[in-house]
């Protein structure tokens, strides 16, 4: 489940905070929504941050006891959108479970049928690249080339097993 989309919510604050076209409300999460990502980790909800601020990517990957999904964003190294992950993010992705910042991921969606393990150590996050035009390249255009670009990023920076595929497929040509 996402915590946000293009909105602050009650527990998140949106990408649209980094953007400065929204103004943040918890700086993060909420203690409502450190509570939410707690819940949902006991039920086995995969937490997605796919359209999150930073500093609510930052919160939930401390909170988190289980595997993140960032569901379809790309790497903000290469292509420096809001959208995209920030290098300090994917380097926080693989300690996501493991006590030394909680569990992360970056994917792609729909690809993997991803169950997250409640309080398990683990770094099976994914960070799932987008191949939407203006987060891959930000431009209008882009090519297979330049999404293998942000995989192999993602692999330098966060590690294999934290790259996945996020097409955002409604609308992307």
């Amino acid at each position: 489940m996402t915590l946000t989309h293009s909105c602050n919510t009650p527990w998140a604050d949106n990408w649209l905070v980094d953007t400065k076209d929204d103004k943040p409300v918890h700086h993060g999460l909420s203690a409502f929504g450190k509570m939410v990502v707690q819940e949902m980790n006991r039920l086995g909800m995969i937490v997605d941050l796919a359209h999150v601020s930073v500093d609510t990517m930052k919160a939930v990957l401390n909170v988190s006891m289980a595997p993140v999904i960032f569901s379809h964003s790309s790497a903000y190294g290469i292509c420096p959108h809001r959208r995209n992950v920030p290098d300090e993010v994917l380097r926080l992705v693989v300690s996501v479970g493991t006590g030394r910042g909680r569990a992360g991921a970056v994917g792609l969606w729909g690809v993997w049928g991803l169950r997250a393990v409640p309080l398990q150590a683990t770094t099976d996050s994914l960070v799932m690249v987008n191949f939407y035009n203006a987060y891959v390249t930000c431009s209008d255009k882009a090519n297979l080339s330049d999404v293998a670009d942000h995989l192999d990023y993602v692999k330098k920076v966060a590690g294999a097993k934290a790259v996945g595929f996020g097409g955002d497929y409604d609308g992307v040509t």
